[in-house]
């Protein structure tokens, strides 16, 4: 008899997935194996493994207990074949793009990305023999443009990384595919709690899972999600570089995940409140937050995430060089430091373009949202501008 039963939900797909309790001890919880290297029981064993007869874990840069149930977690939640856990998300992001440039291939990115990811596409590759075009994401004509008989693959962050672009995954999807070609995502800004985009077309998705997967700021490590075929290259590839997880940043991770829809639905909802002071307020030249209804890419990315819109806002203020320190040194909740996905709030300004980010955490509201307001008070006052009242 086919089973009837409701599909289990993200929070308790986030809790369970990839895991069980212990056979041996019953311990709730994957067990840490911070182990190097294992056992074989038996020649026989040894010879019944080398055939592909059993599996078995021979050595931690080619697989760890620990590091395996984190991916299968991840599988599960980006509803993908399989995946596969990094050191950092710079090695899940360069592993990806080696795989589709091996021999000299080209690829069109977007030039709106976390800066050392722009900084690997756009001087990094070459090294490879490999070529990238990089566009405007949001301009599909401009995308289609750049496509050449070399492209391998289209690769874009759903969000943008500070100026929260939105990418059109089921458009970029199309696009790719007919051309032959691979769309990988980068999905950290909004996690698959939010967004799950290879069910919008995407073939890769990657993280920096150190961000909204870890959620607590004491790990680094990357995720890379596919199809058995796709992972099983860049499986042997990063086992060749050495780019691999460790048990303990696994074991950490599984842990982080769990709160992860939890976590997403408060940074959502206190950036939300965060964005509407900011356009509020005469001391703010632009706010770039997707979910307010003057974005542009606000309907897509709706349409795609179902109304959440994840915890990363960016701002550019009036005379930005004279307000920027004022603006950064009269917050009091945010950290003055890189990084996001964090359950504190952190604060960085991006100099190039005036644009401040702010990740927003797991702070109460009513809290951040009067210690943006006072800060920007500030700013205004400095300035001789007055502010305006919240709505």
């Amino acid at each position: 008899m086919a089973d009837e039963r409701r599909p289990r939900g993200l929070g308790t797909r986030a809790v369970h997935a990839g895991e069980a309790p212990d056979p041996a001890t019953g311990a709730i919880g994957t067990p840490i194996y911070q182990n190097s290297t294992f056992a074989f029981r038996s020649a026989d064993q040894i010879d019944r493994f080398n055939s592909g007869e059993v599996p078995h874990y021979i050595y931690t840069r080619y697989g760890n207990p620990t590091v395996r149930c984190l991916e299968l977690k991840i599988a599960d939640l980006e509803g993908s074949d399989t995946a596969l856990a990094t050191a950092s998300g710079m090695a899940a992001i360069s592993t990806v793009a080696l795989h589709f440039v091996a021999g000299g291939g080209h690829m069109v990115v977007s030039d709106s990305l976390y800066p050392i990811a722009r900084e690997f596409f756009r001087d990094g590759i070459a090294d490879y023999g490999a070529s990238v075009t990089m566009v405007d994401a949001t301009d599909l004509d401009a995308v289609r443009g750049a496509i050449t008989a070399d492209t391998r693959a289209i690769y874009v962050e759903t969000f943008s990384n500070p100026t929260l672009q939105v990418s059109d995954i089921p458009a970029l999807a199309e696009i790719a595919h007919d051309a032959g070609a691979a769309l990988v995502v980068d999905n950290t800004f909004l996690s698959p709690a939010l967004v799950q985009p290879i069910a919008l077309g995407a073939d890769v998705v990657v993280h920096s899972a150190t961000k909204y997967l870890s959620g607590h700021g004491n790990l680094v490590g990357g995720v890379i999600s596919g199809s058995h075929g796709t992972i099983r290259a860049m499986r042997n590839r990063i086992e060749q570089l050495g780019g691999v997880m460790s048990p303990q940043n696994a074991w950490q991770l599984l842990h982080g995940i769990r709160t992860l829809p939890l976590r997403m639905r408060q940074h959502s909802t206190t950036a939300m409140a965060v964005a509407r002071l900011m356009a509020a307020h005469d001391a703010v030249e632009t706010v770039n937050y997707p979910g307010l209804p003057d974005h542009p890419g606000h309907a897509l990315a709706a349409s795609m995430t179902g109304g959440q819109f994840s915890g990363m806002v960016s701002l550019r203020l009036v005379d930005h060089e004279r307000s920027r320190n004022i603006f950064l040194d009269a917050l009091e909740i945010p950290y003055k430091a890189v990084s996001l996905g964090d359950a504190v709030s952190l604060v960085w300004p991006f100099d190039e373009d005036g644009v401040i980010r702010l990740s927003i955490g797991i702070e109460d509201t009513d809290d951040l949202v009067d210690d943006v307001q006072q800060a920007l008070d500030a700013v205004a006052a400095h300035l001789g501008a007055g502010s305006v009242a919240t709505a």
